[in-house]
């Protein structure tokens, strides 16, 4: 009677670990948070907090003014690179096997926008998922909870994807055929694995991964890898990492304080003690940081996020230095009398050939 007990028991068990999707295998890949394979390109106050990496491509652009902080570092076609590419590989044909090992397959495809997704594995064969403009697509599990999506053409988000229950970024992963795009101001979670290429548009954030075979674009972006998956029901604990520490008078400024880890969904977040520049507002439900700045100075403050336990973390690193943009020096005396001297010979040339002219 005991040996049925317990084979009821453990069949039981078994149903509920049929039913999880794994993990995604990273490997090397769990510390890099931007890979690329031909270029990796920057444009604006980039912050990638992670590894970024290049391989077999050596063009790696705008870092800086894009940071990578320390302590992580940039790989170009080093052993690192070349390994994390390698890695890539495998991850990505992992994510990309049919149905599987798990939850069945959920055929899900276009708009996933208005949604709320409990965890599995979800397929668009050989046609794209999206999330449009003004959109939320909702991620809503515990700490242990997986979500595999199998994109078999293009990736693009243009609203937000956010976590509830506990759902933790780390166990999120988008396998992509050809290229995903997120859109300007767009928030995004999870492991994204490109085929061909990954576009952020200004402004938007990663908590998560961007892994690419070919290229790699960014424009003002916050990207933060959210360490190796969770496995343990335990989760990581709640970070924030700062937004990008650097901006000019008179140009549009954007960037975030990134959360992981912690209990989702983020509550809130701040800026205590100290201030942003002027002309910076924080949107305290998102943490992005948007404005034009007015005055050139430093502006040290703490960034803080409250997490749905509650538990709050902060980081009293953060500032912002606003530089003046440098002006145009006005032309010298000798300068002037140049130009004058040119005006007057170009005059009397047009003078001469006019003369010319008539006498034919």
């Amino acid at each position: 009677m005991k040996k049925l007990g317990a084979a009821l028991v453990c069949a039981v068990f078994c149903v509920g670990l049929q039913a999880q999707q794994a993990p995604v295998p990273l490997n090397s890949l769990v510390t890099f948070a931007v890979l690329g394979g031909s270029t990796v390109t920057s444009t604006g106050f980039t912050v990638v907090n992670g590894n970024l990496g290049l391989s077999p491509g050596s063009s790696v652009t705008g870092f800086p003014p894009g940071v990578v902080s320390p302590p992580f570092t940039t790989n170009i076609n080093n052993s690192a690179a070349i390994t994390a590419q390698a890695d890539l590989t495998t991850a990505f044909n992992n994510a990309a096997t049919p149905s599987r090992a798990g939850s069945p397959p959920i055929t899900q495809v276009g708009d996933l926008g208005g949604l709320v997704l409990p965890p599995g594995l979800y397929v668009a064969p050989s046609t794209t998922m999206s999330v449009g403009i003004g959109e939320t697509l909702t991620l809503n599990g515990n700490a242990n909870s997986v979500w595999v999506f199998q994109v078999g053409s293009s990736l693009t988000v243009l609203g937000s994807v956010v976590l509830t229950g506990g759902a933790q970024a780390s166990n999120v992963f988008w396998e992509v055929n050809q290229s995903a795009t997120l859109g300007s101001g767009s928030v995004m979670v999870g492991t994204i694995m490109a085929g061909a290429s990954i576009s952020l548009g200004a402004g938007a954030t990663l908590a998560g991964r961007a892994l690419a075979k070919l290229a790699v674009t960014m424009i003002s972006n916050t990207i933060g890898q959210p360490g190796p998956p969770v496995t343990a029901g335990v989760p990581p604990a709640l970070t924030i990492s700062c937004p990008a520490s650097t901006a000019s008078v008179g140009v549009f400024y954007t960037s975030a304080a990134l959360a992981t880890g912690g209990t989702t969904p983020y509550i809130s977040y701040s800026i205590t003690p100290g201030t942003l520049p002027v002309g910076l507002a924080l949107n305290t439900a998102t943490g992005v940081v948007t404005g034009t700045p007015t005055t050139p100075g430093l502006s040290p403050f703490t960034a803080n996020v409250t997490d749905s336990l509650p538990t709050t973390a902060s980081n009293n690193s953060c500032s912002i230095t606003t530089t003046a943009l440098p002006s145009v020096p006005a032309p010298s005396s000798l300068i002037l009398v140049l130009i004058g001297l040119a005006c007057v010979a170009l005059y009397g040339s047009r003078q001469r050939i006019m003369r010319l002219a008539g006498r034919g």
